[in-house]
């Protein structure tokens, strides 16, 4: 029925059909004139009156309004006979959704147990999506309602027992030469078809295919045994009897576990309690989103004030949380505790992020206990991974595409030895015979080359796990290290990667003078003068404001009036140091006598160590108070009345406190320049802009540090406002944001301080010499704009002479297409784009010109970036361009990209081994990749290129003789050389010496480290293309008609002496032209010179049937061999030589 009214609706639009209530038992037409009419005479009424306009309407249209107009009749009549429309209506709905479940059922009762054969093959547990759709009742004495199985661990193989075989298999004969010879391997079953061994056709392609499945099987059992170490690792867990281990595996929702200082926390978790005085944590969460600053944690306020972790096992605890979600910023929970019987006398307690411990992240301070709420998949850390995806390298895909058209080269060959002999026989026949030609040139697609490529494969990865100069580095996939020559975009997250996460203090800056770390024994000395003078700061400005009368201290608005005194050098920078020890949220730590510090950034941290250096030492801090020792070796004592926390929308940091030996109330505020310069004193504001930009230019890190005098008469003012506005229920964050707004107006400029995040060792050289090879950095972090900038600029991200364009805060599709627009018009600038930014940037209509402008930019500094967005860029890239991706990064947060590119770079660092664990390439520092991608990735690419090349031709010019031999004796479809030959040649005769080509070094290290533009000519590919390939096949041809020809010209002999004499001048001159391809002799070439020799005068004996081994050892036969070899190999060598003198390759004209 809705089906017909929208049908008659759209097509009838100047009748009101909708006046029927199909609701309703009786029909109410809202025509009066039409109330009797039944259905019957009305839809006849219809079709009458509209018959012009079904005229114009295709003859389809109208029989489906005819045929739905015939349902009314249908419906009418029913009615008649005592079937009301409603009850017609709903009659006819039951049966259909019966069918429908019932097909729905039958559908999903097969899809159910497809895909569970499916994931029992690939491992995978199967997932209820509506049940994880769903909040979750968290127990306390363990489990969840309702009950979901998630295993907790942590799983980077891309294969299990099962689906190894099946994968591999079908990954490599998605390769067009590995399907050829499947096929051609099946054909050799059909004798008509036969014209060799069977073996000769089985062998290599078991031995390719047999090769593969143990390389893979080898690297994913390497994974199993990194992630059994993981998943294995052993935690506390709280149990009545007390704290027991138990492996990370069998972490279940609703464990109870106690973590200890820098211990990893194996799931996602609530935290319930801490034994330190704070009663609050501090979380590393680098690993999970790139961001330096650590995270305050604060416990369920009910179970912190617990005095034994056992009783957190209590029936009557439980939570209500979300379902997983892959958002690391947000979270909603409920804590409730059953009071009494009485079911619905509850305690509830709502929780945030600040309650959370999420997998992967850091125990910065202390211990920590927590509630288990998702395991394995479910966890944020693991749903922004991506499922770990089998890699090929480009040289692969390339020599794919060169076998399709070797294979067109061959099919056409064969039809055209079938044409000149002109066709004879019927059409199966001559169908017969071009497969069997086929068969005969099927040597033209070498099944050697996966042979040859792959154990190449393995030298490479053994070259590299061995190289000294990269000790530690480990090659963890061994399928593409080629892939390392090819690069020519580099993502790179921040922390831990290009920076050691350690800051350093290097400059203070005041508008009378800059100290740097050579002249603190100056600065030390006036700090200490300056606390034997007074205790606390700004004792001068108390006094000049006591001496104001009221009418003076006071404007209009009876706020304070500006106090813009002269004040004496020494005592600001004195009030500037006391304020670095006082302004921060760091608290200090005594561990075994030994003094630290814990601190949502390492910023402060220096700072703070920046001040004690001076004598101004920070003893202890608590939620409300702060103690420090000055310079006079005088405790002063501090209660905080407000405190105002670094956020990445304020941009800065504030605390209000009163001195209790003085009662001085100061206000302290410290930020990035952007926002502090409208907050200090008109006067101040030119040397805070001039100062910041000459610091940042360095690269450092740079923080503006104010204060603010406040009577008591005005903070009492204040905090009343501050009070009124934290009680309100509506817009509570506005109206707060507001009154503290009011506060840090007026502010007093103190200094600018310049740190610098410690980079790691030879970063600068490092990016240099990448881009001058070719290849474009993407700095990806979790950091914000200003601290990402600065080390843009520091590592040498970004040129001297570059400038930046930033693209943050745009909140519309159109800003961002503005922006770049004019973006792509300018030259040598670095482009800086933040995390909000960057969504839309990556939405659908966006992503192709974002791609498109941001691929040409010298360099891209992505900040704010979470995991699942530094997963897209890459993915975007690799979708939009045909660039070849990297990856680097050492965290979990940074594994999705690292599995995304095309080539993941894993560091071991500070923070575990996960990002590691998970890439192609494990690596101990960031400086690695220069000789990675230089020296091994070039050296990889370029000999596997000529490698593939020269097995092709191998193959070719042995066509090439077979094709003439078929010319030359009438088109029959015979083989020229016999089965064990063809086995030999393709194997023992010919393999050492072109795989020897896996030794060469055309440049040596040190040649490749001081040029690093030789990297650039592999990363467009010229090694391996169409004109190089064109070059090899016009080598092929030539060679092989020259051997055929001229030993038919040469040798008046039969059959038997042109087999021996061809086949030996083939051999004979595929040892030169290795020769001639190599640019530094290795004793492993020349031993497989000798060694191959050696077998193939052996070979001569033993097949006597084939070779007259007299009659080829005699001088005329030698000599004429000899001349057959220089006819192939001289042209070749003059020309060679002619390109060498006059175009030098890039190598030559540089080393």
């Amino acid at each position: 029925m809705k089906e017909l009214n929208q049908s008659l609706n759209s097509e009838l639009p100047n009748r009101d059909i909708n006046r029927y209530d199909v609701d309703k038992i009786n029909i109410n037409p809202v025509d009066s004139n039409l109330i009797e009419m039944t259905f019957l005479d009305e839809s006849q009424r219809t079709i009458k009156k509209e018959e012009s306009f079904f005229e114009k309407r295709d003859k389809n249209l109208k029989k489906n309004i005819i045929k739905s107009r015939q349902d009314f009749l249908d419906l009418s009549r029913l009615e008649r006979k005592g079937e009301t429309l409603k009850e017609r209506l709903i009659r006819t709905n039951t049966e259909k959704e019966k069918k429908e479940n019932e097909l729905n059922s039958k559908f999903s009762n097969f899809k159910d147990y497809f895909f569970n054969i499916k994931d029992k093959i690939m491992g995978k547990k199967k997932v209820n999506l509506d049940l994880e759709n769903v909040e979750r009742k968290i127990n306390f004495t363990g489990g969840s309602t309702p009950y979901i199985d998630a295993p907790n661990i942590i799983r980077n193989q891309k294969y299990t027992m099962f689906s190894l075989i099946p994968v591999v298999l079908w990954n490599q004969f998605k390769f067009f030469s590995n399907l050829f010879f499947l096929l051609i391997a099946i054909s050799q079953a059909v004798p008509q078809l036969r014209v060799g061994f069977l073996f000769t056709y089985i062998a290599p392609l078991a031995i390719v295919l047999g090769i593969t499945i143990i390389k893979e099987g080898y690297d994913d059992y390497q994974r199993y045994l990194r992630d059994k170490e993981l998943n294995e690792s052993l935690f506390n867990k709280v149990t009545f009897n007390g704290i027991e281990k138990i492996a990370a595996k069998d972490i279940k929702t609703g464990d109870i576990i106690q973590l200890d200082k820098n211990e990893r926390v194996p799931a996602d978790m609530v935290f319930l309690h801490t034994s330190d005085k704070s009663k609050t944590i501090f979380l590393r969460t680098d690993q999970l989103d790139g961001e330096t600053d650590w995270k305050l944690r604060k416990p369920v306020s009910t179970t912190q004030e617990l005095n034994d972790v056992r009783k957190l096992i209590n029936e009557d605890y439980s939570l209500l949380v979300d379902p997983p979600t892959k958002h690391i910023y947000q979270f909603k929970g409920v804590f409730m505790m059953q009071i009494g019987s009485n079911e619905a006398n509850v305690k509830k307690e709502g929780l945030s992020l600040e309650q959370t411990l999420w997998a992967n992240t850091i125990i910065a301070s202390t211990n920590a206990t927590g509630i288990v709420i998702y395991t394995g998949r479910e966890t944020r850390s693991q749903k922004n991974n991506s499922e770990p995806q089998p890699k090929f390298g480009s040289i692969d895909l390339e020599i794919n595409t060169i076998s399709k058209s070797l294979f067109v080269f061959m099919f056409l060959c064969s039809v055209g030895i079938v044409a000149m002999s002109g066709f004879p026989g019927t059409f199966e026949v001559n169908l017969i015979n071009i497969f069997r030609f086929l068969l005969l040139l099927s040597s033209i697609i070498p099944i050697s080359l996966r042979v040859n490529l792959d154990f190449a494969k393995i030298i490479y990865s053994y070259k590299i796990n061995s190289d000294t100069n990269i000790a530690g580095t480990i090659a963890r996939n061994s399928q593409i290290p080629e892939e390392l020559g090819r690069i020519q975009y580099l993502f790179s997250d921040k922390t831990g990667t290009l920076t050691q996460n350690e800051m350093i203090f290097k400059q203070i800056c005041f508008e009378s003078g800059t100290f740097t770390e050579d002249s603190l024994e100056e600065l030390t000395n006036i700090v200490k003068d300056e606390c034997k003078k007074a205790i606390g700061p700004l004792k001068d400005v108390e006094d000049k404001i006591n001496q104001l009368s009221s009418v003076e201290k006071y404007n209009n608005n009876n706020k304070i009036s500006k106090r813009n005194f002269r004040r004496n050098r020494n005592n600001v920078i004195r009030d500037t140091i006391v304020a670095l020890g006082l302004c921060h949220n760091v608290t200090p730590t005594y561990e075994e006598g030994v003094k630290g510090y814990q601190a949502s950034s390492p910023d402060e941290i220096a700072l703070v160590k920046f001040a004690e250096s001076i004598n101004i030492k920070l003893n202890a801090r608590t939620q409300t108070t702060i103690k420090i020792l000055n310079a006079a070796n005088v405790e002063e004592n501090y209660e905080i009345l407000a405190n105002f926390p670094f956020s990445s929308e304020t941009k800065r940091m504030g605390i209000l406190v009163k001195n209790l030996e003085t009662n001085r109330i100061i206000f302290y505020l410290k930020g990035a320049e952007v926002v502090m310069e409208a907050k200090v004193q008109e006067n101040s504001r030119a040397f805070l802009r001039e100062t910041c930009e000459n610091l940042a230019s360095t690269g450092l890190r740079t923080l503006v540090i104010s204060q603010k005098y406040v009577t008591e008469a005005e903070y009492q003012l204040w905090n009343k406002k501050y009070q009124n506005a934290k009680t309100e229920m509506e817009d509570r964050e506005k109206k707060i944001r507001k009154v503290v707004d009011e506060l840090e107006e007026n502010m007093e400029f103190l200094c600018v301080t310049g740190v610098e995040d410690k980079l790691q060792v030879d970063v600068t050289d490092t990016i240099e010499s990448l881009r001058n090879a070719g290849i474009q950095i993407w700095m990806l972090t979790g950091d914000k704009v200003e601290t990402a900038t600065c080390i843009a600029i520091s590592t040498g991200l970004k040129g001297k002479m570059q400038k930046l364009f930033y693209m943050k805060e745009l909140s519309t599709d159109i800003d961002v297409e503005n922006h770049l627009k004019q973006y792509s018009k300018m030259t040598d600038t670095v482009l800086v784009i933040d995390g909000n930014t960057m969504n839309i940037a990556l939405l659908p209509e966006n992503e192709k010109l974002f791609f498109e402008v941001a691929s040409k930019a010298p360099a891209v500094v992505c900040c704010r970036c979470s995991p699942t967005q530094k997963t897209l860029i890459v993915r975007g890239m690799k979708n939009h361009t045909t660039m070849r991706t990297a990856a680097i990064g050492d965290g979990g947060n940074d594994v999705g990209m690292i599995q995304e590119a095309h080539l993941g770079i894993g560091i071991v660092g500070k923070e575990g081994k996960q990002a590691s664990l998970a890439a192609d390439f494990s690596i101990l520092e960031f400086k690695t990749i220069k000789l990675l991608f230089l020296w091994h990735g070039r050296l990889s690419y370029k000999r596997s290129a000529v490698l593939s090349q020269f097995v092709i031709h191998r193959g070719l010019i042995i066509s090439i003789i077979q094709i003439i031999f078929s010319f030359m004796f009438y088109f029959t479809s015979i083989q020229i050389y016999n089965g064990y030959l063809m086995l030999g040649y393709a194997t023992i005769y010919t393999s050492l010496p072109v795989f020897s080509i896996v030794f060469d070094e055309d440049v040596d290290l040190a040649s490749v480290i001081k040029f690093p533009v030789l990297y650039k000519i592999l990363q467009k590919g010229r090694v391996l293309n169409v004109k190089t390939f064109i070059t090899w096949c016009i080598k092929s041809i030539y060679q092989g008609a020259v051997i055929m020809i001229g030993a038919v010209l040469l040798f008046e002999d039969n059959f038997v002496n042109i087999v021996s004499i061809t086949f030996t001048t083939l051999i004979f001159i595929e040892i030169i032209n290795v020769y001639l391809e190599i640019h530094k002799l290795h004793i492993v070439m020349i031993i497989s010179f000798i060694f191959t020799i050696a077998i193939y005068l052996t070979t001569m004996v033993l097949l006597r049937a084939t070779f007259d081994v007299g009659y080829i050892f005699e001088i005329t036969a030698m000599e004429k061999i000899c001349i057959l070899t220089i006819l192939c190999w001289l042209p070749f060598y003059l020309i060679n030589l002619f390109y060498k003198f006059y175009f030098p390759e890039v190598h030559e004209r540089v080393a």
